[in-house]
């Protein structure tokens, strides 16, 4: 529920052109990638499938961009707990 509403706020849909590119990178390792591009866009689920991984690799962009990283020095004790 909460990604449907990061989708919504933020708009990460998937775009077509986004989803024609994975379905054409998928495609590329086979022996024949327009037969498997025709297979994607025969039917619906499964270009709901292809659609679905763009959303999500869209949301994790998405994330990872408001993302604040700081670095901070550890001992090997520290990370690993005192306990430990």
């Amino acid at each position: 529920m909460i990604l449907a509403e990061v989708v919504k706020a933020k708009d990460l849909r998937a775009k077509p052109d986004q989803v024609r590119s994975l379905v054409d990178d998928l495609a590329s390792t086979f022996e024949d990638p327009q037969e498997v591009v025709r297979w994607y866009y025969a039917q619906p689920q499964r270009l709901a499938d292809a659609e679905a991984l763009v959303m999500e690799n869209n949301v994790v962009d998405w994330v990872l961009g408001q993302a604040k990283v700081s670095e901070k020095a550890v001992t090997f004790d520290e990370l690993m707990g005192d306990g430990a």
